[in-house]
């Protein structure tokens, strides 16, 4: 009877902590999070998160579906050992960052789907004798594999982006949903203007999308 009730007490404590453990591991960042060092401090190495939101707002989760671009160099044409400078062979969580093998630049165009995010601490910038690693922001990597199909006996179908954000901004990864540009956003913000009194749109919706678009604008202003 005494086992019993520890099998017991032992099944009803797994029952009430699992939810816990699976709101733990199934949480997602944006990127105004990854820089706050607040919270980012909570965060160890490597911990894994179930989608991310980028800077641009593009919402990367487990499931989607990537392109890979092109590999950066500064020449208009490749060489034979040009690489990628974002994207590593094989799945990188755990190993040290000397190790990583940058993928061959022929693998541009190519497809991969997202098996896993985590998250990692970026460099300490500064000089410190012992720095905290965890007081720095957060770099997104995502580990991915070759869709099915797609793979061949002499193909790295394993690989790992190696900050996502970089990734992107350098045009490694495909962003299919580019942020609109001032032009473009002006241009956007003037022909839902003419739907609005040819009464295609409602003011309510015109003023929503008036709202959405103006701080790209002006940011852009503020930039030139």
């Amino acid at each position: 009877m005494l086992n019993y009730n520890r099998i017991m007490k032992n099944l009803i404590i797994l029952a009430l902590c699992s939810p816990l453990f699976i709101l733990a591991q199934q949480e997602s960042l944006t990127y105004d999070q990854t820089q706050d060092i607040k919270f980012a401090e909570q965060y160890k190495n490597n911990t894994l998160i179930d989608s991310y939101t980028t800077d641009d707002g593009l919402t990367i989760s487990i499931g989607d579906t990537l392109t890979i671009g092109n590999a950066v160099i500064n020449r208009k044409r490749y060489l034979f050992n040009d690489v990628f400078s974002h994207i590593v062979i094989g799945k990188t969580k755990g190993i040290k960052h000397k190790e990583f093998r940058p993928l061959p630049h022929n693998y541009s165009g190519s497809q991969v789907v997202v098996k896993s995010i985590f998250v990692t601490h970026e460099k300490w910038s500064g000089f410190k004798l012992w720095p905290n690693r965890r007081k720095t922001p957060l770099c997104v990597n995502v580990f991915v594999r070759n869709l099915k199909g797609t793979s061949s006996v002499f193909s790295y179908s394993r690989k790992t982006i190696l900050d996502i954000e970089r990734a992107f901004s350098s045009g490694e990864i495909v962003n299919h949903n580019p942020p609109l540009s001032k032009e473009e956003a002006i241009k956007k913000l003037k022909e839902s203007k003419n739907l609005m009194e040819l009464d295609f749109l409602s003011k309510e919706e015109y003023e929503k999308l008036r709202e959405k678009l103006t701080p790209i604008i002006l940011e852009k202003k503020e930039s030139d």
